[in-house]
C-alpha cells in the first residue's frame, strides 16, 4: 500500500502561522526509497553522464552539476509511481493544514539528479530560495560516503544530513543551502512541486514563507 500512512515525519524550523493553520515548514521523511531503488538511480545517471557528460545550466542564477529525472527511463519509470503511491500523498498530508488543495492539486515541475564532487566538481550550493511551492530531496548514497554535506536553512541556521533513501520535504521559499561536502560523492533526486489550480493560494503560501 501507498500513501502517507506507516511513514515517521521528523518536524524542523519554527512553526509558521499561514491563513488556514499553523505548520513547520521543514520535515524529513525516513525510508521513502530502498537502498536498491537509490542505486538503480545513481548507476543510470553516471551512465548516461558518462557518454553525454553531466549538466551544469539547467537553472539559471543557482545552476546545479545534474541531469534530469526524464533522460533517465529506468529510474523516471520508478518515480514517478512513487511519486503517486508515496511522496505526493506524504507532502500533501503534511501540508494540508497550510495549503488547500494540496492532497489533490500537487504536481512535480522539475525532477533531476545531483551529483556534489568533492575531487573536483560542484561541492556546494549557496543560499538562495526555490521557485516552487514545495520542494524535496531525497538522499540517494549512504552519509558515510561523503563528508560535511547536508541541507542548511537559515531559520535554523543548521544543517540537515539525511541518510540512504530519506526524504526531505520543505515550503520552497525556505531560504537554504547545499552545504559544502569536503571529501568524497553525494548523489540526492531533487524535485520541485507546484500547486495547480490554486495559483493564488500558492502565491501566498510562498510569501507566508518568505517573509520568515
Amino acid at each position: 500500500g501507498g500513501g502517507a500512512e506507516g511513514f515517521d515525519v521528523a518536524c524542523f524550523g519554527p512553526t509558521i502561522t499561514s491563513e488556514v493553520g499553523d505548520f513547520r515548514p521543514i520535515q524529513t521523511v525516513q525510508g521513502v526509497l530502498s537502498r536498491v531503488e537509490c542505486q538503480m538511480i545513481i548507476d543510470e545517471a553516471e551512465a548516461l553522464a558518462s557518454v553525454s557528460g553531466w549538466s551544469t545550466k539547467r537553472h539559471g542564477s543557482y545552476p546545479t552539476t545534474d541531469l534530469p529525472l526524464p533522460s533517465l527511463p529506468n529510474s523516471l519509470a520508478m518515480f514517478n509511481a512513487k511519486l503517486e503511491q508515496t511522496i505526493l500523498p506524504l507532502m500533501g498530508a503534511h501540508f494540508s493544514q497550510a495549503i488547500p488543495g494540496s492532497m489533490t492539486s500537487l504536481r512535480v515541475a522539475d525532477a533531476f539528479v545531483v551529483k556534489y564532487n568533492a575531487a573536483g566538481g560542484q561541492t556546494e550550493l549557496k543560499p538562495h530560495r526555490d521557485g516552487s511551492v514545495l520542494s524535496f530531496n531525497i538522499a540517494l548514497n549512504m552519509a558515510s560516503e561523503f563528508e560535511g554535506g547536508g541541507t542548511w536553512f537559515a531559520s535554523t541556521d543548521s544543517s540537515l544530513r539525511l541518510e540512504q533513501g530519506e526524504m526531505l520535504m520543505h515550503a520552497s521559499g525556505c531560504l537554504h543551502a547545499g552545504s559544502p561536502i569536503t571529501s568524497g560523492t553525494r548523489f540526492i533526486l531533487v524535485g520541485f512541486v507546484i500547486l495547480v489550480d490554486y495559483q493564488n493560494v500558492a502565491m501566498r503560501f510562498m510569501k507566508t514563507v518568505w517573509d520568515k
